[in-house]
């Protein structure tokens, strides 16, 4: 009896743990977010505003990386740092000023001020 109760345990230890992983890679999308540490120069809270069309803010530093939100025209973004991706193309990482969520912008859809 008590065989069964062990193994029975074991089972559903096994099930749910398949359950996590598979729904965990069923759920994700796109590259895994990339914080701070992916920076290469930091520049100390440099005051950018976007451009006249906004400009789309990232999980990380290029296109793969999931969305997370779009800055309105003409709005501010503390950048802390940058980084440059495969393409070679320059990434601010830092904080949205209608948001406390930091995340990644590309440098050509902002300007410093």
């Amino acid at each position: 009896m008590r065989t069964s109760r062990v193994g029975k345990t074991l089972a559903t230890l096994t099930a749910a743990t398949a359950m996590a992983f598979g729904g965990t890679l069923m759920t994700a999308t796109g590259a895994a977010a990339v914080g701070g540490s992916a920076c290469e120069v930091n520049i100390k809270n440099t005051q950018m505003i976007a451009g006249s069309f906004g400009a789309q803010t990232r999980s990380g530093p290029g296109t793969s990386y999931s969305k997370k939100a779009h800055l309105a025209s003409f709005e501010g973004f503390y950048a802390r740092c940058y980084a440059k991706n495969s393409a070679g193309n320059r990434w601010y990482y830092g904080d949205p000023n209608s948001s406390s969520s930091r995340s990644w912008v590309f440098a050509g859809n902002v300007q410093a001020i």
